[in-house]
């Protein structure tokens, strides 16, 4: 690989306070699972390359195209069926792939540069052509096929998206320019590429021209978990202020990169250029507590940005702390698994609509913190994500009892927690509390998911009716199911007043249970035996009487 003239300089690292620091090595830490983080884009599949180009002659498009059949450039059906829709134009989205990666019918399987030069000439005709994604792709083409094609791209001037996974960058850096400088792109991504200093700068400096980039993604995370990127805190740094000209920037998502204290300096000179962005992603970096406040301090005035994903990083319970007395109101979402709080401290956690502290190791007081927070009723968690986090029975129980008043909380995932049946009993009485209808009516008819990974199915069955939105019904159910017989004592204060009442609302919720309807009747006629005798007999004395025919 091609190693740049120069080499960017490193600058001394500087802390929330303003003392110098030596830059830290990158940690490669592992971040929350692709699955288990709402806020993660979708991957395309991941396709090796190999890191040289076969040789081919040029195919001059222009005039063969008259002569040549689609059957003439590939034998692959679906390949045909591609080129059709792109010599039709047809296709918004082109995603090309080496050949036998994945049976996917949307993706051209490109065996060949005649193919690519092909492809090219369709797509510069083009007028529908939205996106491009290249998955490895280029193994099997030559140097010169690789960049027609993208000077190809260049004409096209429709190109808004365009995404790289697992592609040999260094091989093809040189031929992107007319590219990207040619196409107004929205969206640009780059997943499970090698990336070294020469790559970065280039596609950096590009970024500086993109004023209307609205999304960019650079994620270096290796499939199997390693760091594809081979760039120090210092060489972002100096890539960082050219994002500055993407002043429609609305998601920045940054990943595995080896960021620290010099590149949040960096991020927090160009964030005031970015008054859209609603979505930051920095995951699988080397971010500690200093960088928590200097991102805090560059995201102070922003009133758009809903989400922060800080997952893989060096963040403890004071980092955390100033995230959560520092971010915008607007920031309802956070996103910190995998750091290294264990809520040691009281924090409170009631502003955040969304927390995910999965793969922290809370200390045993660390439940005692959030159950706090849940049993406030100015509390706004709707999904909170504490799996790995070594809760077990005590912490368990703790965070159950935090539910018993609370009307938020949709999810709360516990998987991994070495959490026994001793445990999940605690939520069966939160959930549908039968020592009376009272208590049954005042329940938790909010919590519906406690995880997917071993959950006893009886606790699964009670958290199913809480998924209806009407949560009058839900308590109604919960009341029918769980009391065979309804007491009526408590309102014989107001005689046969709400007698009527207690019917109707048998009807409504238990038409199939008229033996429930009759028994609650006999109790006010047991209960009240001569107001009941008058009024029927009252009623008989007013009737008129009809003469038989």
């Amino acid at each position: 690989r091609a190693q740049s003239s120069h080499r960017i300089a490193v600058p001394t690292a500087v802390t929330a306070d303003g003392s110098a620091r030596k830059p830290e090595k990158g940690r490669g830490g592992r971040g929350p699972l692709r699955s288990q983080c709402p806020t993660a884009a979708r991957r395309p599949p991941r396709c090796r390359t190999l890191h040289s180009f076969m040789s081919s002659q040029a195919v001059d498009c222009n005039a063969l195209e008259a002569t040549t059949s689609i059957e003439d450039i590939t034998g692959n059906e679906r390949n045909r069926d591609i080129l059709r829709a792109l010599q039709n134009d047809e296709l918004s989205q082109l995603w090309l792939r080496r050949p036998g990666v994945s049976e996917d019918d949307e993706v051209y399987e490109l065996g060949s540069s005649r193919e690519l030069d092909w492809l090219g000439h369709f797509a510069k005709k083009s007028t529908r052509l939205e996106s491009i994604g290249i998955l490895g792709a280029f193994s099997n083409c030559s140097g010169h096929s690789v960049e027609r094609f993208f000077h190809d791209l260049g004409k096209c001037k429709h190109i808004e998206k365009m995404s790289f996974s697992g592609t040999d960058l260094a091989g093809i850096i040189d031929k992107l320019d007319g590219t990207i400088t040619s196409n107004n792109f929205t969206h640009f991504n780059v997943y499970e590429c090698h990336l070294g200093v020469p790559e970065a700068t280039f596609l950096f400096n590009t970024f500086g021209d993109m004023n209307s980039l609205e999304e960019l993604c650079i994620d270096c995370e290796e499939e199997e978990g390693g760091v594809l990127a081979h760039l120090n805190d210092g060489d972002m740094a100096g890539c960082i202020p050219s994002l500055a000209a993407c002043t429609g920037m609305q998601s920045l998502k940054l990943n595995y990169l080896n960021l620290s204290t010099i590149s949040c300096a960096a991020l927090r000179g160009v964030f005031p250029r970015m008054a859209a962005l609603r979505k930051l992603d920095l995951r699988g970096n080397s971010l500690d507590d200093d960088c928590t406040t200097l991102l805090a301090q560059g995201l102070t005035d922003f009133k758009q940005i809903e989400s922060l994903d800080l997952s893989g990083n060096r963040i403890s319970d004071n980092g955390l702390d100033v995230l959560i007395r520092r971010l915008p109101t607007s920031v309802d979402a956070l996103y910190l698994a995998r750091n290294d709080i264990t809520l040691a401290r009281h924090v409170l956690l009631m502003r955040l609509r969304v927390l995910s502290m999965w793969g922290n190791t809370l200390c045993p007081g660390g439940t005692r913190v959030i159950a706090a927070s849940l049993a406030n009723p100015e509390c706004l968690l709707e999904h909170l994500n504490l799996s790995r986090c070594n809760i077990g029975d005590e912490g368990t129980a703790t965070l159950a009892d935090g539910l018993r008043n609370n009307q938020r909380l949709t999810d709360m995932s516990l998987e991994e927690n070495n959490i026994t049946e001793r445990g999940w009993n605690a939520f069966p009485p939160i959930l549908c509390d039968t020592s009376s209808i009272d208590a049954t009516y005042n329940s938790n008819h909010t919590l519906q998911s406690l995880g997917n990974y071993r959950i006893p199915e009886d606790v699964r069955l009670m958290l199913r009716p809480n998924k209806e939105k009407n949560k009058s019904h839900v308590a109604a159910n919960k009341i029918l199911r769980t009391h065979r017989h309804l007491d009526m004592r408590p309102l014989f204060g107001r005689e046969l007043g709400l007698l009527p009442y207690v019917v109707a609302w048998l009807e409504h919720f238990a038409k199939s249970r008229p033996d429930l309807m009759l028994s609650s009747i006999f109790e006010f006629v047991r209960a009240m035996p001569m107001k009941v005798a008058d009024g029927v007999v009252g009623k008989a004395k007013g009737e008129k009487r009809k003469l038989n025919s």
